[in-house]
């Protein structure tokens, strides 16, 4: 059985409520990159911690790039949802507008 238009309209509507939320915390996490890349420091500046310079680079890099990946990921569970929310109510239309016209 299909669902009714408000079944329809709660479940898409859904669906771009979570993609909107994807969405804004792909923004925090690129957010947070900006901010762990404002960690690193240089040689100089790690003076007499020069034991830790390396690794501190390492570790800033390493974070870094993998709150870049999540800003893109997030991204793209957003895309995806509201695709499926916009593909969902397309199909329902066009399945209705087949039905209409076997009559």
């Amino acid at each position: 059985m299909s669902p009714t238009p408000q079944e329809l309209y709660v479940a898409t509507n859904a669906l771009r409520t979570e993609g909107v939320i994807w969405a804004r915390e792909s923004d925090t996490m690129t957010s947070l990159k900006t901010k762990i890349e404002e960690l690193e420091f240089s040689r100089l500046e790690g003076g007499i911690f020069q034991a830790i310079v390396t690794p501190h680079t390492t570790l800033v890099e390493k974070m870094s790039g993998l709150a870049n990946q999540a800003s893109q990921r997030f991204d793209e569970v957003a895309d995806t949802l509201i695709h499926c929310a916009n593909t969902y109510e397309a199909e329902d239309r066009a399945g209705k507008h087949n039905i209409d016209n076997l009559w």
